[in-house]
C-alpha cells in the first residue's frame, strides 16, 4: 500500500485517513490468528510511517510519537489496536456460554505446559517467551503481551 500511495498527489491527512480505515481493517483481518510483537508489526507499519512523513513534509528522523498525537494526524498505534483486539476476542471466548469449555482447555493446556499452580495470568511469562511453540500460541502471546503492558 505504501508503494501504491506513494507517487500519489495526496495530503498527509488523507494518507492518515487510508492508513486508519483501510490499512489497518485489512491487516487487523489478517493478523486474526496470530499476534506478533511490538517490533514485528512496527516493521510491517514503518513503510506507511515514511509515506505520511513525506508527505507531510516531516523529516524522515521524525518521532514516531508525533503521529500518533490527536491532531493533525489522529494515527493509531497498530500494535496496541491488534493488542486490544486479541483481548477482546478472548474475552468473548471466555464470556460465552458455548466457548467456555475450550476457553478451559486452553487455560489448562497452558497451565500444564508451563507448570503453573494456579492462573498462567499470575506467572512471569517472560522467560517461557523464547520456546518456540509458545511463539505461535494466541492465547500465550495475548496474556504476555498484555503483562508486559500491566493488564491482567
Amino acid at each position: 500500500m505504501a508503494a501504491l500511495l506513494g507517487p500519489k498527489k495526496l495530503l498527509a491527512q488523507h494518507v492518515a485517513y487510508l492508513y486508519n480505515a483501510v490499512f489497518l481493517p485489512r491487516l487487523e483481518f489478517r493478523l486474526q490468528t496470530a499476534l506478533f510483537s511490538e517490533n514485528t508489526v512496527q516493521s510491517i507499519v514503518t513503510p506507511m510511517f515514511s509515506v505520511l512523513k513525506r508527505k507531510a513534509g516531516l523529516a524522515a528522523t521524525t518521532p514516531l510519537a508525533l503521529l500518533f498525537l490527536k491532531l493533525p494526524f489522529s494515527i493509531q498505534n497498530a500494535f496496541y489496536r491488534f493488542l486490544s483486539s486479541h483481548v477482546a476476542s478472548w474475552q468473548k471466548i471466555f464470556t460465552h456460554p458455548d466457548f467456555r469449555v475450550f476457553a478451559n482447555y486452553a487455560i489448562s493446556y497452558l497451565q500444564g505446559f508451563l507448570g503453573a499452580e494456579s492462573c498462567p495470568t499470575v506467572i512471569n511469562l517472560e522467560p517461557w517467551s523464547q520456546i518456540v511453540s509458545l511463539q505461535t500460541h494466541t492465547l500465550f502471546n495475548a496474556l504476555l503481551f498484555s503483562s508486559r503492558l500491566n493488564i491482567t
